[in-house]
């Protein structure tokens, strides 16, 4: 029940987001996370095109921008008569992720893959810099 409730509250959410600003971007859900050697951006793009997605990392570093557009494909428009239920969204999207404060990307090697309806956003982190940091005590 609780599980129903939370979907119903999203597509509410959604509606009223689509009626309040209907020339706002949708936002596709994403994930961040780091291993050893990057920080890693999952988003998830099903039925968007790969040549219609843009990845831009922002000149300080502090931010990956995601955007683009998922188009209706035009022999499945033409068919429909009657809606029963809208959920996917269309049109253009854009997704802004902040990144860890302390990253340190080898920008020159950000790397993006897209397959099975994800986007996989790799920022290596630079030679010689690591997330944690042994200190010394002296005595």
């Amino acid at each position: 029940m609780e599980s129903e409730y939370e979907r119903s509250e999203d597509l509410w959410h959604r509606f009223l987001h689509s009626v309040l600003a209907p020339d706002h971007f949708w936002e596709p859900r994403a994930d961040v996370y780091e291993t050893r050697e990057a920080i890693k951006v999952k988003v998830e793009l099903a039925g968007v095109r790969p040549d219609s997605i843009l990845v831009e990392l922002a000149g300080d570093g502090r931010t990956l921008t995601v955007a683009g557009a998922r188009e209706d494909a035009r022999h499945e428009a033409a068919d429909r008569v009657l809606f029963h239920q809208m959920e996917i969204y269309l049109g253009p999207f854009e997704r802004v992720i902040a990144l860890p404060a302390d990253a340190d990307v080898a920008r020159d090697q950000v790397d993006a893959v897209y397959r099975d309806g994800f986007l996989l956003v790799t920022l290596p982190r630079k030679q010689g810099s690591s997330t944690q940091v042994r200190v010394a005590i002296e005595e």
